[in-house]
């Protein structure tokens, strides 16, 4: 069964998101949080179904939920999320 997983940066990330959506629209916020979780299931079955960025760190993977990237590391049985940021931001200079 495939499985995904969250780093405390990763939870941090989600967390500071979805708390900012809040502020304006708590739904919008809620379904945000759901839409997150129902692409994780999703590339947890195929983990390298998501678009390389391997110009960041080596088998590094995303896709996209409304304007960010979630980024994660394909395992055997599911994905390790890594970090959740802005498409917007310099992607280059994370520290994934």
């Amino acid at each position: 069964m495939a499985t995904y997983s969250f780093s405390d940066a990763a939870i941090a990330d989600l967390d500071a998101i979805c708390e900012s959506i809040s502020e304006t629209n708590t739904d919008f916020a809620i379904r945000f949080f759901e839409k997150v979780r129902e692409k994780c299931r999703k590339f947890a079955q195929f983990p390298n179904m998501g678009k390389s960025y391997g110009t960041i760190r080596a088998d590094l993977r995303g896709f996209v939920v409304d304007n960010y990237i979630v980024f994660y590391f394909p395992r055997s049985d599911g994905i390790d999320v890594v970090r959740i940021i802005n498409g917007y931001r310099d992607l280059e200079s994370l520290s994934i």
